[in-house]
């Protein structure tokens, strides 16, 4: 397989179908509440891991010096770097730990399309990254980083949220709800059953975010839905809120 295989983003596969289409909602309690029991006949729950079923994701962006990244979003064709970790615990009251997976992802988005390559990334590889550095030549991270726009990049912001996850039974649609988001500096490394909330904290989000993706043409369930939902629509990205918090913590600092 190409190291530089297009995926979907389940934690732990890198050769699932990518899922080429996404639009984002920030819903009332009640309307998420409704939206979940109404696609309980076409998705099922998804559990990666039944010892820690609360998942938990740790997400890292990179951007340049001059924030080119950032400004991508802002001319309508968002580009995103980042490196993406997941955590789990057993119970809510105990602090997730890494799962040990780890994958540096390329995203791109033009209005509703998207596209995505990833690629798998070792502890040593990942923490050179966070240090600003360069993963070793020869990698697929390092091979990804030459497709970049952009360079040199560096990590500016994290974003962390427990996460729940919902999908067809092709895996042609996946639903993810995040809530408890917070964004806070880097981390500096990333270590197999290590702590993964963040301590630097910059900002908390209340805002729950429903994202909805899917491959090929929208199944007629699901236009339904999406009509009851547009109310609660959003075009915000966790990677701009993220990079207001650092930039108005950078200047608050200066």
């Amino acid at each position: 397989m190409n190291a530089l295989a297009r995926t979907s983003s389940h934690p732990m596969s890198s050769s699932a179908p990518e899922l080429d289409h996404e639009r984002k909602f920030q819903p009332s309690r009640e309307a998420l509440e409704a939206f979940l029991k109404d696609i309980r006949s076409w998705t099922t729950p998804c559990v990666y891991d039944s010892g820690l079923p609360f998942a938990f994701t740790r997400t890292t962006y990179f951007d340049t010096d001059g924030l080119d990244f950032l400004d991508s979003c802002r001319a309508g064709h968002a580009q995103r770097l980042r490196l993406r970790e997941y955590a789990g615990t057993a119970d809510l009251a105990l602090p997730p730990v890494l799962s040990g997976a780890r994958f540096l992802e390329l995203k791109k988005n033009t209005g509703a399309r998207r596209s995505k390559v990833r690629v798998s990334l070792s502890a040593d590889e990942a923490a050179a990254l966070l240090s600003g550095g360069l993963p070793p030549e020869g990698s697929a991270a390092a091979q990804l980083l030459r497709q970049l726009p952009h360079a040199p990049v560096r990590p500016w912001v994290t974003a962390w949220y427990r996460r729940g996850t919902h999908r067809t039974h092709d895996a042609g649609v996946r639903i993810t709800v995040d809530e408890d988001l917070v964004f806070a500096l880097p981390p500096e490394r990333s270590s197999l059953g290590e702590p993964a909330t963040p301590s630097r904290l910059l900002e908390r989000a209340p805002a729950i975010l429903l994202e909805v993706k899917w491959r090929g043409s929208t199944p007629s369930w699901l236009e339904g839905l999406f009509w009851r939902l547009e109310p609660f629509e959003t075009r915000g990205s966790k990677f701009e809120q993220g990079m207001r918090a650092r930039l108005a913590s950078t200047s608050s600092t200066q």
